[in-house]
């Protein structure tokens, strides 16, 4: 059974007030997370399968895209351009920003490790 939460606008005064988030991307490419990171998120996404629409198939691109520009407060512009220019990395740069978080974590783990530890 697959479970599929949608956000649903509020009504305030008899109108629809949709649900604003309150995180906002912020781009900084130079220091790891570009707009064409969040593409390289948004193909990951669609690629997965597992990001569904309200029919229960599998959610295309622009959705999940839209979905994204509307919970972090930030436009792609052209997202299909992003998700070229995501397929126009080289190999090992393909998956940057994926990469550059997960070592974000591992630094993280590694230090709570040492911290566990004594050392720090």
């Amino acid at each position: 059974m697959k479970h599929i939460f949608l956000q649903v606008p509020q009504f305030v005064n008899n109108t629809i007030k949709p649900n604003k988030s309150k995180i906002y991307f912020v781009p900084k490419s130079k220091e790891g997370l570009g707009i064409d990171s969040m593409g390289e998120l948004a193909v990951a996404f669609e690629l997965s399968g597992q990001f569904l629409d309200e029919e229960g198939k599998p959610a295309p691109f622009i959705h999940i895209t839209h979905s994204l520009e509307d919970a972090y407060n930030f436009s792609f512009g052209d997202a299909y351009k992003s998700k070229a220019r995501v397929f126009m990395r080289k190999l090992y740069n393909l998956t940057k920003a994926l990469d550059h978080l997960k070592n974000l974590i591992i630094k993280a783990n590694r230090k709570n490790k040492m911290k566990k530890d004594g050392f720090i």
